[in-house]
């Protein structure tokens, strides 16, 4: 593995790698003070990074309705789900979780002692898995999905096709996840349960969460655009220098890295553009609209409420766009890159006329000015997206009734 060495090089400049090197130089000390307040069996959920955490968040809620005498543990491998879910008052437990190797998940397994173990969508750590697989620990792989261009579908992919036999149940997405992944496996439970992340979207929608400070914005439209990179920078930069009429919508710019290079390498695209952080300190109604960069996480799923188009980003990146669903919630129009090809909920929004790939800055141009000018492909467009979550939701009491089926505790069987 060789992000450990890479982290611990570039850790100076980087600060999320800053921030993961750090987390693992004292990993076990935070396990033994964590183990020391254990009351309970434990349920063991492990997500990469933030993202998965979203995903996982409503098999969590699940989870502790069904086995109440239990107590979730929740890892991360990723600073971004860490730092920002430490303290997340549904969740009993989190830490980092220390390097995939033979020393490390025995003492891992020795001082959590989990009872059921859930990895969310991508992840695979063979150690942790084989050891839980001598001592019959359930393990579930939840969320999953599968394509025909990962390793464990090519000739070489031996080592990982063995992991995935590691797992008692495979829970994935759709029938050609499961087509695809049900010849590699022998004794694996394998079910169709759908996309959790379509459950999430609907309970964050269902809170409303208001932030006051968006009626504090200029007259006009508001259209966010969301988990944005340079390439997603510079398209919409140029867009908005060119059309008056989009400078008569308020941009709300909400970057998927809010560090300080990020941020000033965000600004450079903007005339007439600020901060949220710097507006915060004066908070001042906008006598126009402007481009304001929320330079801090925790709003975007929130924010897109307010939104009347909304824009996601990382289409124009190598690894595919960011989460459509937060914004399609809404019933509101989204838009975004080229490259969904990875992502099928962006595919079923698009194909429903709920979403709108975009190929270039022109493309981006000519549909916001649809949007905008033609009110009915507006409304269509924005119902479309809102039944397309509404028709796709329930996949976490699938996922709970599939483990259910191989998980059943002793101790809540009594209650």
């Amino acid at each position: 593995m060789f992000y450990p060495i890479l982290a611990k090089l570039i850790s100076p400049f980087n600060e999320k790698a800053k921030y993961w090197v750090e987390g693992q130089q004292k990993v076990w000390d935070e396990i033994g003070f964590l183990c020391s307040q254990i009351n309970g069996p434990i349920i063991w959920v492990h997500c990469a990074s933030y993202g998965e955490f979203e995903q996982g968040f409503p098999i969590i809620t699940q989870l502790k309705k069904t086995y109440p005498t239990h107590q979730i543990w929740v890892t991360f491998f990723s600073p971004s789900g860490y730092l920002h879910r430490k303290h997340h008052p549904d969740v009993d437990f989190v830490s980092y979780l220390p390097l995939d190797s033979p020393t490390a998940a025995t003492r891992w397994m020795e001082m959590v002692q989990p009872k059921c173990i859930v990895f969310i969508k991508y992840e695979f750590w063979y150690y942790y898995l084989k050891l839980a697989a001598l001592h019959k620990i359930p393990t579930f792989l939840a969320a999953a999905i599968f394509r025909p261009d990962q390793i464990f579908f090519k000739f070489y992919g031996g080592f990982y096709r063995t992991i995935l036999q590691l797992f008692t149940g495979i829970l994935v997405q759709d029938i050609h996840s499961k087509n695809l992944v049900a010849p590699l496996l022998k004794n694996t439970y394998l079910h169709i349960c759908g996309d959790t992340r379509f459950d999430r979207v609907l309970d964050i929608a269902a809170a409303k969460k208001s932030i006051d400070w968006v009626s504090k914005l200029a007259d006009g439209k508001i259209i966010v655009a969301g988990s944005t990179w340079e390439d997603d920078h510079k398209i919409i930069g140029s867009v908005f220098e060119q059309c008056d009429q989009l400078e008569q919508c308020n941009w709300i710019i909400v970057p998927h890295n809010v560090d300080a290079v990020s941020i000033k390498a965000c600004r450079s695209h903007f005339t007439n553009v600020i901060c949220l952080s710097e507006w915060l300190t004066q908070l001042n109604s906008m006598e126009k609209p402007i481009v304001l960069i929320v330079d801090q996480i925790g709003l975007l799923s929130h924010l897109y409420q307010y939104a009347d188009i909304a824009y996601i980003g990382g289409g124009f990146t190598k690894d595919g766009i960011h989460n459509v669903l937060e914004a399609a919630v809404y019933s509101k129009p989204v838009i975004w890159g080229p490259n969904d090809l990875k992502y099928p909920e962006a595919i079923g929004l698009r194909n429903e006329g709920g979403g709108i790939q975009i190929k270039d800055a022109s493309a981006l141009k000519t549909t916001i000015f649809q949007l905008l000018n033609d009110t009915s492909f507006y409304k269509t467009t924005g119902y479309a997206a809102l039944k397309f979550v509404q028709a796709h939701a329930g996949a976490s009491q699938k996922t709970i009734e599939s483990i259910k089926r191989i998980y059943v505790s002793p101790v809540d069987q009594k209650l």
